[in-house]
Parts: C-alpha cells; sequence; structure tokens
C-alpha cells in the first residue's frame, strides 16, 4: 500500500479557498470590540480622569478593591492597567494606578481576610517596589474598619523601610 499525496476534490478545495478567504476579509476589516488606528490619543490627566473600567476588568473586581478606588483614592483609580514584568520572568499586575503631582502610584489592595496568594502578591509588589524605583507603591489593608496603608517610596532614599500611613 502507497501512501500518497491526499488528494480532495475541486468541491472541496473550492469550498476551503472561499472560507479562507472570507476569514481574511474579517480579520482586516475592523470592528467596534478593536479601537481603529485613526482614533485620537488623549493624554491622561488625574484631574479629568474617571474610574470606568472595561467590562471585563469590572467583573474582576472585588467588594474591597471597590471601596478603597471610591474612600481612597475618590474613583480616580484605574483598575489594572498594566502589567509589570519582573526582572524574575514573572509578572505583577496592581489594583489601581493614579497619577498625582505627576508621579506615578500603583496600588496594591488587600481586605481582612488573608487568602493563600497573599504572600506571593505581596513578594512581587515589594519586588516590583525594588525594580522600579521611579514609581510609587501603596500596600492598602482593610482592617475591617479602616484602611492601613503603607508607602513604598524609592528604594535606597531616607526611609529605605516605606513610611507608615494613617489608618483612613
Amino acid at each position: 500500500m502507497s501512501r500518497g499525496v491526499p488528494r480532495c476534490s475541486r468541491e472541496w478545495l473550492d469550498a476551503y479557498n472561499k472560507r479562507l478567504a472570507a476569514s481574511r476579509d474579517r480579520a482586516q476589516k475592523p470592528s467596534a470590540a478593536r479601537p481603529s488606528a485613526k482614533r485620537a490619543l488623549v493624554p491622561y490627566s488625574p484631574a479629568k480622569s474617571e474610574a470606568v473600567p472595561s467590562r471585563a476588568a469590572e467583573a474582576k473586581q472585588t467588594q474591597t478593591e471597590r471601596r478603597y478606588n471610591r474612600d481612597c483614592l475618590g474613583g480616580r483609580g484605574r483598575f489594572a492597567p498594566v502589567a509589570l514584568r519582573l526582572p524574575g520572568g514573572g509578572r505583577y499586575t496592581p489594583d489601581f494606578m493614579t497619577v498625582d503631582d505627576g508621579v506615578v502610584t500603583f496600588h496594591e489592595v488587600k481586605g481582612s481576610y488573608r487568602l493563600g496568594s497573599q504572600g506571593r502578591a505581596y513578594t512581587a509588589f515589594h519586588e516590583a517596589a525594588a525594580y522600579f524605583p521611579m514609581w510609587r507603591f501603596v500596600w492598602a489593608h482593610w482592617t475591617g474598619r479602616a484602611w492601613e496603608r503603607q508607602t513604598l517610596a524609592e528604594i535606597g532614599a531616607d526611609n529605605p523601610e516605606g513610611e507608615k500611613g494613617d489608618a483612613e
């Protein structure tokens, strides 16, 4: 028995090429879900910013994160806007980003109940703060009654271990 090249009927081959051309046409057409390349980019302004995340991001936001954005950030926080690549190959996605007086600040929010993933998040948070000293990092913890915030300023500055923020 010889194994030759598989043979297809002419009708099947024509139908295949037609489906292939149609899928290429769909990929080239701009859709409503993808932003158009002609859309003008507007620079970020904290005074004009609103927390208007996409539906996917809104679905992932916890009640604690919504409370922090409302209580501490005044609704200005951008939810999970970036993923930072860490030197070990890992990634860290902060919960919120704000721009205050020209300084980019990343906020990590944790609730009163400790999950197993909190230790890994704490490690990634400190690793990102050490690797990106040009940005400010805030660790916010809800105690059940108030917010406890710890701000990590530039590593190696006057306060290398961070400063304890007041509970709000």
